[in-house]
């Protein structure tokens, strides 16, 4: 059998596992974050989450039974700051990012009672060094 006739099996397999593996170089979209650039047009925080990503309102899915936890509580530069409702206090300008921790991880960083999750907003000033950004 001619020599490139054994190495055209290998190269066709490299060319279709790399077509599968998508583009190169993008990263899936993180869901849990929103960037300061993704929420730059809104007017303040709570409309970014409920246009955005509303489903972070709410925490665990509806019918759980397990709601010890109480409702989503909101973190601004690692200090609790309320529910939901506290977004809305929170002008766009100066946010970093905001990010949401389900009810295991925000558990499992800030302790009992965050059983239905974290929204984290981290502000440019929190960013900077000795600021409250997450760890």
């Amino acid at each position: 059998m001619k020599r490139w006739m054994r190495l055209v099996p290998p190269a066709i397999l490299i060319i279709v596992a790399a077509c599968a593996s998508g583009r190169a170089g993008s990263a899936p979209a993180d869901l849990n974050m929103l960037s300061g650039t993704q929420i730059a047009h809104f007017e303040n925080a709570l409309q970014a989450v409920r246009t955005m990503r509303s489903q972070w309102l709410h925490g665990r899915a509806p019918g759980d039974l397990d709601t010890a936890g109480g409702d989503v509580r909101v973190l601004r530069d690692g200090i609790e700051v309320g529910g939901v409702d506290a977004l809305q206090s929170m002008p766009i300008e100066g946010i970093a990012y905001i990010r949401f921790y389900n009810g295991i991880q925000a558990s499992q960083r800030w302790g009992l009672g965050h059983a239905n999750g974290v929204i984290f907003v981290a502000s440019h000033a929190g960013l900077a060094p000795g600021g409250g950004g997450p760890q």
